[in-house]
């Protein structure tokens, strides 16, 4: 994975995450390698492949904190709410840096996991495949309105 990109991310993410809620990021660069490489398949500026890697990681996060919820957990209690906290840390990166849409697009695959989770089936989101699906349906969107411009000028 390209160092530089997730270290800047990472950068991105502390400066921006409360300081009073004392979460650390545990987050290896090797983990976002599949996100990468999907992300480069897209003619994607610098700033918005560290906003979908700043969304992937908190959303990751999140994702594990919410998994190591149960009864017996001697962290219990901080682990609901930081998963809580980092998941509208989400909504608040991702509004703030303008993908609103990202955020239209994956919010009922997160309530369907949320749901599952509830009824005991702790399978994880492809968030990685399914940043490949917005960002080709995105792209498609973009191809469809440049061709409409190139026939109307």
């Amino acid at each position: 994975m390209n160092r530089q990109l997730f270290g800047d991310t990472l950068r991105l993410l502390q400066a921006e995450l409360s300081p009073i809620a004392g979460i650390q990021l545990p987050f290896s660069p090797a983990e976002g390698d599949g996100l990468l490489s999907v992300m480069d398949s897209y003619n994607l500026e610098y700033s918005r492949k560290m906003h979908f890697m700043g969304m992937y990681i908190i959303l990751e996060l999140a994702a594990r904190r919410h998994m190591e919820c149960t009864e017996d957990h001697p962290d219990l209690i901080r682990n609901v709410l930081d998963g809580d906290y980092l998941y509208s840390f989400y909504l608040q990166f991702a509004i703030k840096h303008r993908e609103l849409d990202f955020v239209v697009f994956l919010a009922p695959y997160i309530k369907q996991q949320q749901v599952r989770r509830a009824n005991g089936d702790y399978s994880e989101l492809d968030l990685t495949a399914l940043i490949g699906q917005f960002l080709n349906a995105e792209f498609k969107k973009k191809r469809r309105s440049e061709k409409a411009i190139e026939q109307v000028g």
